[in-house]
């Protein structure tokens, strides 16, 4: 009972905080406007992620224990969320964001025991630190890239939070983490009130960056105490998408850091003319990525198959519908007539 409390109490905090503050972001002309590389029309607030991470924190210092996670945890999150805002604002140098994002992944990773190898003991100790580091580093980054449709975030933070305590609760045993994890479940369950195509605002860096910290925390804990194969599985179609796109867009020689519209997700989003039934196929799969989690605790093998084979699907899917678009949309010449 505890833990629904906790998420009504975020989800009121976020959803009545985001929209105070979109009226804010409008008058102040802090806003994501529309362009060739956006998906959305028009001018949207941008920066509702201050709401949501303020939301998400303040409830889970009020509501349960202080840890030595979130000694760390808090005050990163909380210094990332202001890099992140001035770079909403007006941007800072990609080099100074980036040394902000790893010396966060840096503390975190110190909270881990030096006898405990993340990587099951496949690595000698400074190599795993060192590939942990710079995976932690690429998640939080990669949590933003992905921030390109209506509502995918919102349904990404819930999917990996409630994912967090799902694999908590099926072993009968509670994390550090749990109410952190509550907390950022119903704050970003309250935001996507207002996200939801046709999104009102945005979340902006200020909360895609700090909700990539948070996750991938919460994901390396799982992955130190718990199943390192569960902790790859929750966020796995995120890690595809990004990974092949990025991968398509080098092989084209295309400049990788630039927004573009090229996902998967952002093409089958244009081909059918609305963001929601893609962000609604998209949780159907994380609701997969989930149960192939927690059958990974005991079954790593077998959960990866079933958490490879359910982004694999959606990603066919998501390529299909926007491959079968362009085909109707291209010009049928007509045969020639002697």
């Amino acid at each position: 009972m505890y833990a629904f409390l906790t998420i009504a109490v975020a989800f009121a905090a976020s959803a009545l905080g985001t929209r105070a503050i979109s009226d804010w972001l409008a008058t102040r002309k802090l806003v994501a406007v529309e362009n060739d590389r956006t998906m959305h029309s028009g001018s949207v607030p941008q920066g509702g992620g201050a709401a949501v991470i303020s939301s998400a924190l303040c409830t889970a210092i009020a509501m349960w224990p202080w840890s030595p996670w979130h000694t760390v945890l808090i005050p990163a999150a909380v210094c990332l969320a202001a890099v992140s805002a001035a770079n909403d604002r007006q941007d800072i140098a990609f080099q100074w964001r980036l040394t902000a994002h790893l010396v966060a992944a840096m503390l975190v990773l110190a909270l881990i025991p030096e006898k405990t190898l993340i990587f099951g003991g496949i690595l000698p100790f400074a190599f795993d630190r060192l590939v942990a580091l710079v995976a932690f580093g690429w998640f939080i980054n990669l949590y933003n890239f992905m921030d390109g449709i209506d509502g995918i975030t919102g349904v990404e933070t819930m999917t990996l939070a409630g994912g967090a305590v799902a694999l908590s609760w099926s072993t009968g045993a509670s994390a550090p983490l749990d109410g952190l994890a509550l907390a950022i479940f119903g704050a970003s369950a309250g935001f996507l009130i207002w996200n939801w195509h046709k999104a009102r605002i945005f979340l902006g860096d200020v909360g895609s960056i700090p909700l990539g910290f948070l996750t991938g925390a919460l994901l390396l804990q799982i992955a130190t105490t718990q199943s390192l194969a569960a902790a790859v599985i929750l966020p796995m179609y995120y890690l595809a998408d990004a990974s092949l796109t990025l991968l398509r867009r080098f092989w084209r020689g295309e400049k990788v850091w630039l927004a573009h519209r090229s996902h998967a997700y952002q093409r089958s989003a244009l081909a059918i003319g609305s963001h929601s039934p893609v962000v609604v196929r998209i949780a159907a799969c994380n609701c997969v990525l989930i149960v192939a989690a927690i059958v990974a605790l005991k079954q790593p093998w077998l959960g990866l198959a079933l958490g490879a084979g359910a982004v694999t699907t959606l990603l066919w899917s998501l390529e299909r519908i926007a491959r079968t678009s362009q085909v109707a949309a291209t010009p049928q010449r007509s045969p020639d007539r002697p």
